[in-house]
């Protein structure tokens, strides 16, 4: 039998400067959510995560197979010429992801003359139909209208048995959370199973906390859920 993938951060450390990251924390399968202020070093984990970066001291041990990190600049991915050869280059399903991305019909197309959002669906798609066990999302819907968000919370719900981290600033594109993690100046917390470990949440976006101030704790975090909990208010 198959072990499921795992991700173990044993005493992780990396030093910028005078900032130091600290990661102990182990990730299984599920959608968790990886939250913090600005430079608090969620990226740089992001990193250290898809392997990407080594840490400085300290050992991550992984059982899976292949693992990837979408960057905030989906634009760093791009290492060929046209949409087919771009889908191409992740040695996936060509036809899938320009079908999923919703390009059929630009397989010829130069990249260049892609929107910021178009590109960002197809490497989104070529990810999230690829072979991975690890995916680690940095503001996955950063350049797309909302139409495209809830594209991407669908698929990223349709591949919760994968261990899919997401970072993310924006509170009402984000699919169903299983788990919630925290960067508080450079050390990583686990907050918890959502929704449970939201009335602890003691640095809470404005909405969880206009929310929580009325007595009214969403389901999760996702924007439906958060959706269904204001309308709990206005009934």
């Amino acid at each position: 039998m198959t072990k499921a993938p795992v991700i173990r951060l044993s005493g992780v450390t990396i030093k910028k400067g005078s900032f130091t990251l600290l990661a102990d924390a182990e990730f299984g399968p599920g959608i968790h959510l990886l939250t913090g202020r600005v430079g608090s070093g969620k990226t740089t984990l992001g990193e250290i995560l898809s392997g990407i970066a080594e840490p400085d001291d300290g050992n991550v041990q992984w059982n899976g197979g292949k693992r990837v990190m979408l960057l905030q600049d989906a634009s760093y991915h791009i290492s060929t010429m046209t949409v087919k050869e771009e889908a191409g280059s992740w040695h996936g399903d060509v036809e899938r992801t320009i079908q999923t991305a919703g390009l059929a019909g630009k397989e010829h197309k130069d990249l260049l003359s892609l929107s910021r959002g178009e590109v960002r669906r197809l490497e989104l798609a070529a990810i999230l139909t690829g072979q991975f066990d690890l995916i680690v999302l940095d503001e996955p819907c950063a350049g797309l209208d909302e139409e495209a968000r809830a594209w991407v919370r669908r698929l990223i719900s349709s591949h919760a048995h994968e261990i899919i981290i997401i970072i993310s600033h924006d509170l009402m594109s984000l699919p169903h959370i299983d788990q919630l993690w925290e960067m508080d100046n450079g050390v990583l917390n686990l907050l918890g199973t959502v929704p449970g470990c939201l009335r602890s949440w003691k640095r809470a976006p404005s909405l969880i906390r206009y929310l929580a101030a009325r007595g009214i704790y969403p389901d999760g975090l996702s924007r439906e859920e958060l959706e269904e909990a204001v309308c709990r208010i206005r009934g």
